[in-house]
């Protein structure tokens, strides 16, 4: 029993580490010294699923959903879904759930520290669970992003790294935006 006990201890301390060099690495200064409008413009998430407009609201930045891949149910979802407007149906409050996604703030109260080189003290909106958490948001470089979200203290959160997109008229089968030239 005391060595799966330290065996198990080992292993926490090993993720601990692990998770601190993580936070550490994430919180390394940029490549070059952003300013506060750096983060304006239309983000395409990690999942390739939509596209996030940041813009400075008042002394903050705030984010909304302006695209995405599925603004509709499809027959996945059930005949009572499907073809509808996809909306904010995991959302804590019952009267917000019929609320579409497309347009939904989900990034508010970022505000830029120059010292630290990003925005900070801003929450973020998960449609997926229904939850806000805090979140940071650092520029990698002119067009990646990187933002953490989390509860309690930063260490303990997750990030996901986002591109800067130019949004467009598509042609039919295209779709509404183009990566914007990746950094060297």
């Amino acid at each position: 029993m005391k060595l799966r006990c330290h065996a198990w201890l080992g292993v926490l301390a090993c993720l601990l580490l692990w998770g601190l060099a993580g936070h550490a690495m994430a919180d390394s200064t940029t490549a070059y010294a952003p300013v506060p409008s750096d983060i304006v413009g239309d983000w395409l998430v990690e999942s390739r699923d939509a596209v996030i407009h940041i813009q400075q609201v008042g002394d903050e930045y705030q984010g909304y959903i302006l695209w995405q891949l599925h603004d509709t149910y499809g027959p996945e979802d059930g005949p009572e879904l499907n073809g509808k407007i996809v909306t904010d149906r995991n959302n804590p409050n019952p009267a917000l759930r019929a609320r579409p996604l497309t347009g939904l703030k989900l990034l508010t109260g970022l505000k830029f520290d120059p010292e630290k080189e990003k925005w900070e003290n801003g929450h973020v909106y998960n449609s997926d669970d229904g939850r806000t958490y805090n979140c940071w948001v650092r520029l990698r470089s002119l067009n990646r992003l990187q933002l953490h979200g989390y509860i309690g203290i930063s260490l303990f959160g997750g990030s996901t790294v986002w591109s800067r997109v130019s949004m467009r008229k598509p042609a039919p089968g295209e779709l509404p935006f183009v990566l914007d030239t990746p950094d060297k």
